[in-house]
């Protein structure tokens, strides 16, 4: 930017200081500690979102064109496994020296969260061009070298979004496009202008129903499978946007999950399925109930009554048994350590733990060795394949066959036709869940398969 007409507009840019190895944002001393931080000295979101949205009408008044760039460090979880913590915090402050010198001291920077960075640039061609060039040489951390690549995402204002909050959003999502595409950067275009109003909307929404507003549930009965005795069922969340309609939660789950309104939501969920419980073994059906957890429920604020809190609470309140509600986890879950310890946590209190979608996430068997599970949900993939491919009947049973020596049931999903019913069964799998047997359903009529439970 040309130095005459910064002066000309009073723009005040961020200058770095350095001491020693530590970089601290020249802002810091009238920002709070909140809005940086602690880890790389970086402004944090918060923190970016307010100096931005004070930088960029001066930017404008400057002659700039700016744009955020959303930046994702690729592969982080699998470098920092193998790392200690210090070794994870210089790989972190080594990607904020690089960030810096392809950019400049004076470019507002921040880090979002664990590999995610943000940067306010008068231009990004040049600027990713040249942050390319500085992660050509890997980094060597403790006698081990360490390739970086990123995948970026980046926003211009005010084509994007006419605020900081809006601009980052919009570069998460054209990262998130680049990555599907399999490209390393993606700039927001107006395809998916559509694309991040639906987001904000759905955003919006689900803030308004955290409580349960426009929220419902539907239940899939699980069928054990030698004898047709529906002995279970799965709690599915379903929700009504008020202008969107019905949002799929393959689409709203994930944005609550970033948003954190899955904390809220999952209470909702828990009681409400656990409630229902209770009411059907009155009318005489004895179901167990699976409920899917996120990671983010598992690991809520101490100020926030935790799932383990409200599980018992609940299962006290309504003299239910613990066993008989299982707790789904994801496969990819089995990899998060700190969730693992909450997981762990509830199958001591006595509750049933359940592997969801196992096959699709590739996780190494010896984690399943590891997992307190007692339930294994084989993916749907492989019984939609177990037709046409023959092989697939061979995976089922080997799945089916290590989660009985390690003590644990199977569930095949997804079963709809009745020659799938045949292979999986061939293949020693305990319970199925699908079309063939029932839809998901309301609670009222699951009163009326009381003669197959």
């Amino acid at each position: 930017m040309d130095c005459k007409m910064m002066g000309r507009v009073q723009m005040q840019r961020v200058h770095y200081l350095r001491a020693g190895d530590d970089t601290v944002s020249a802002m810091a001393p009238q920002a709070p500690v909140a809005l940086r931080d602690p880890l790389t000295g970086l402004l944090n979101k918060h923190g970016f979102i307010r100096e931005g949205n004070r930088l960029l009408p001066m930017m404008v008044l400057a002659g700039e064109h700016p744009h955020v760039v959303f930046i994702e460090l690729n592969n982080y979880e699998g470098i920092v496994s193998r790392m200690e913590y210090e070794e994870a915090l210089e790989l972190l402050n080594a990607m904020r020296r690089r960030l810096e010198l392809a950019f400049g001291d004076d470019v507002l920077l921040a880090r979002l969260d664990s590999e995610r960075f943000v940067a306010l640039l008068p231009d990004a061609g040049d600027s990713l061009e040249a942050l390319n060039r500085t992660l050509e040489t890997p980094v060597v951390i403790s006698g081990h070298a360490y390739h970086l690549s990123i995948t970026c995402g980046v926003a211009s204002y005010p084509e994007a979004a006419d605020d900081m909050h809006m601009l980052v959003v919009a570069a998460r999502i054209a990262r998130r496009d680049a990555a599907n595409a399999g490209r390393s950067v993606s700039v927001f275009a107006s395809d998916l202008r559509k694309r991040l109003a639906r987001s904000r909307a759905i955003e919006d929404g689900l803030w308004a129903s955290r409580a349960g507003a426009g929220i419902s549930l539907l239940y899939q009965p699980k069928v054990e499978i030698h004898s047709g005795r529906v002995t279970g069922v799965e709690a599915l969340m379903r929700w009504s946007h008020p202008e969107l309609g019905a949002i799929s939660p393959a689409e709203f789950i994930p944005v609550a999950e970033r948003t954190r309104t899955i904390n809220p939501l999952g209470e909702w969920l828990i009681r409400e399925s656990l409630r229902q419980q209770a009411d059907w073994r009155r009318d005489g059906m004895d179901l167990s109930m699976a409920i899917n957890i996120s990671p983010v429920q598992l690991l809520v604020e101490p100020s926030h009554a935790s799932v383990l809190e409200i599980l018992v609470d609940e299962c006290a309140r309504l003299d239910l048994d613990r066993r008989k509600v299982e707790l789904e986890i994801t496969e990819g879950m089995l990899t998060d350590e700190r969730a693992m310890v909450q997981v762990r946590r509830l199958a001591d209190a006595g509750f049933s733990i359940g592997i969801d979608d196992f096959g699709r996430d590739h996780s190494a068997l010896s984690l399943l060795v590891e997992s307190p599970a007692n339930t294994l949900k084989i993916d749907k993939s492989f019984v939609d394949n177990v037709l046409r491919n023959p092989r697939q009947a061979t995976i089922i049973r080997f799945i089916t066959e290590l989660a009985h020596d390690l003590g644990m049931r199977t569930v095949v999903e997804g079963i709809e036709h009745i020659r799938q019913l045949v292979a999986v069964a061939g293949a020693g799998c305990d319970y199925g869940q699908g079309y063939f047997y029932y839809r998901p359903m309301c609670a009222g009529r699951i009163l009326d398969l009381r003669q197959a439970a």
